[in-house]
């Protein structure tokens, strides 16, 4: 089979597939409880939690299900699902498109892929260890802060209104009026996509707004407070962005796509 087939293809059974790939999800070197690596079906990416919940896996393997951005935003636990999206369809048809649109702009824009994403594509040539999270470092402070966001977007799934960002918390701005080098830098990328995001809203932008790269979601779909609600987690899955495919081939297509950028700058 060409490569060019087999592409086809795997695109064709995006088209009619909508279940959930199951996969092997490792933790690396201790990491937090916002950011880390994990390796998912044998290859590592970088995630950013977007549920609170069981700290992240330090060397450890659960079994957990990858989904779209789009659709595993709505099962992160099954309260979230039942007593949210499931009691108010209309959230799927606007909302969550819309949350998901802003969360991925933040992504595309806030995140240094031009410069830090590597030749991976996917910031593998970006230190795992936790014991550098806390370095004043391009890379670390823009994932907290883009974490930031997430996280409080997440906290808030009826918002559809985004021209007014008052009820987002900044985690670093407590650190930044002491004075931390850190912090300062952390909450200022924060306040900038606040700023941002608030003004773009304004002109209805985010209404067609597609995605620069390509993401997905690592979810244990269980009640809240079950001990195998591992936190779910924002996959940076890679440089070019692939269809919404929900299904069991999700890791594979960023394999494809991994793959042909490196053939592209080989």
């Amino acid at each position: 089979m060409t490569f060019l087939r087999f592409l086809t293809l795997t695109f064709f059974a995006w088209a009619v597939t909508a279940t959930a790939d199951t996969v092997s999800v490792t933790g690396l070197d201790n990491n937090g409880d916002s950011i880390g690596e994990y390796v998912i079906g044998g290859q590592t990416y970088w995630w950013l939690c977007i549920e609170p919940g069981p700290p992240a896996l330090s060397n450890q393997t659960i079994t957990a299900q990858t989904l779209s951005f789009q659709d595993g935003w709505t099962v992160q636990n099954t309260e979230r699902n039942t007593t949210i999206y499931q009691a108010d369809p209309t959230f799927y048809a606007s909302i969550v498109p819309k949350q998901v649109a802003v969360m991925e702009y933040v992504l595309d824009t806030y995140l240094p892929w031009n410069t830090l994403a590597g030749p991976s594509g996917i910031f593998t040539e970006q230190s795992g260890d936790y014991h550098n999270f806390s370095n004043n470092d391009p890379f670390y402070n823009a994932m907290y802060a883009v974490q930031n966001f997430l996280s409080e977007t997440e906290g808030k799934p009826p918002k559809s209104d985004f021209t007014n960002m008052s009820d987002y918390l900044d985690f670093n701005a407590a650190n930044a009026a002491l004075g931390d080098a850190t912090a300062i830098a952390r909450s200022g990328i924060f306040q900038s996509i606040l700023s941002d995001v608030a003004s773009l809203d304004a002109s209805n932008f985010f209404a067609t707004y597609a995605p620069q790269h390509g993401y997905f979601t690592v979810n244990t779909y269980a009640p809240l407070n079950d001990p195998n609600n591992w936190q779910d987690g924002l996959v940076l899955g890679s440089f070019a962005p692939v269809p919404e495919p929900g299904s069991a081939l999700l890791i594979a297509s960023f394999g494809i796509v991994w793959m042909i950028r490196r053939r592209r700058i080989g």
